[in-house]
């Protein structure tokens, strides 16, 4: 005769055991289930896990290049606003200087639309994205153009007496010996004008050491920032206030703005009208040259996105086949095992609903 040691710990322990195992796959389950992925990769691939970490690597450093991508794609949008909008104003000052002569209503109104076409080229020049100017070179924390008054401050525009205008009046006093709103600007010879334009008042706006524009105007640094599009390839993401464009365009507006046109014989204006015309036509034509790079360099972004994604594309399908678990199969085993959990709950609360009488 066999002894048998029958009591309700040894009774409930079996069922108790099975209910925590059912629930440890149960978690795996739901969460292969939820995810689509392997609940513990390390634990299911060995020593495949360290090339599931370089797949995910490489697919974590393309995200964040083609985030990267999306910033600077925004900076040249800016930029190409900024600059369409100089070239809508300067060719909308070139008709006007064309229609409107050189008779004194014509000058007049020349003069004015300088005026604000000078202040507009200054707020475009300023133009940011994000923290960083975008047409200031290197030195992208700074605005690219300010006037800076002897006081220390930033003068808005121009024509609020910064240290440019008075550069500007300086040299014209000391060229003909009175103001650009003195009377006697009458008096001067279109030959003496263009020795003047030719002179002082190109120095006025050359960069270097003793050029009035990096002196006076522009706080841009020459060089310019690059930014990676790719593992190989680079791109100018900034470009300098300093460039012949900005200047010549500033020049001529300048030249009707700010030196006595108005009180200026039939023959001078002609001349500074036809210089202005000149130099402007000069700089906007440089402006679409800056134009047609950028719109190279943002074409040279949308293809290296293209690869970018193709190869992100390619690194997913990689990584699902190592990682990735049949979903639907998961959430099938999830049913079966809460069922079975539930049966397993319902076993124990009958064991433990017995007692030793039974076995007497």
């Amino acid at each position: 005769m066999t002894n048998f040691l029958v009591s309700n710990y040894t009774l409930l322990s079996a069922p108790r055991s099975a209910v925590s195992k059912i629930q440890q796959e149960l978690t795996i389950m739901q969460k292969q289930a939820t995810t689509g992925r392997l609940a513990d990769v390390g634990l299911a691939l060995g020593l495949r896990t360290n090339q599931s970490i370089s797949l995910r690597s490489e697919s974590e450093s393309i995200e964040r290049q083609i985030d990267t991508n999306a910033i600077i794609s925004q900076r040249f949008s800016v930029m190409q606003n900024a600059l369409q909008s100089i070239a809508d104003a300067g060719l909308a000052f070139q008709e006007s200087l064309i229609a409107n002569g050189t008779g004194d209503p014509g000058i007049t109104a020349d003069t004015q639309q300088a005026k604000a076409s000078l202040q507009q080229l200054v707020g475009a020049l300023n133009s940011s994205s994000g923290a960083r100017f975008l047409f200031s070179g290197a030195a992208t924390d700074q605005q690219a153009i300010s006037f800076p008054t002897s006081g220390g401050d930033t003068a808005k525009t121009y024509f609020d007496g910064s240290l440019a205008q008075d550069a500007t009046a300086s040299a014209f006093s000391t060229a003909f010996g009175f103001a650009q709103d003195d009377a006697s600007v009458a008096n001067m010879t279109a030959s003496d004008l263009e020795a003047f334009l030719d002179g002082p008042f190109d120095t006025l706006f050359a960069t270097g050491a003793g050029g009035g524009w990096t002196d006076n105007w522009s706080n841009a640094d020459d060089a310019t920032v690059e930014n990676r599009i790719s593992g190989s390839e680079s791109v100018q993401t900034s470009y300098s206030s300093n460039e012949d464009a900005f200047r010549n365009i500033a020049k001529a507006y300048v030249m009707l703005s700010d030196l006595g046109a108005e009180n200026m014989n039939d023959e001078t204006r002609q001349l500074l009208t036809s210089r202005a015309i000149e130099t402007l036509s000069q700089g906007l034509s440089q402006l679409t040259q800056m134009q047609a790079e950028i719109g190279g360099t943002q074409n040279r972004v949308d293809l290296a996105n293209e690869t970018l994604e193709a190869r992100k594309s390619v690194l997913t399908i990689s990584i699902s086949d190592l990682e990735g678990v049949d979903q639907y199969e998961a959430s099938t085993r999830v049913t079966g095992l809460q069922t079975l959990l539930e049966t397993s709950y319902a076993l124990t609360a009958r064991i433990s609903r017995l007692s030793l009488l039974n076995y007497l």
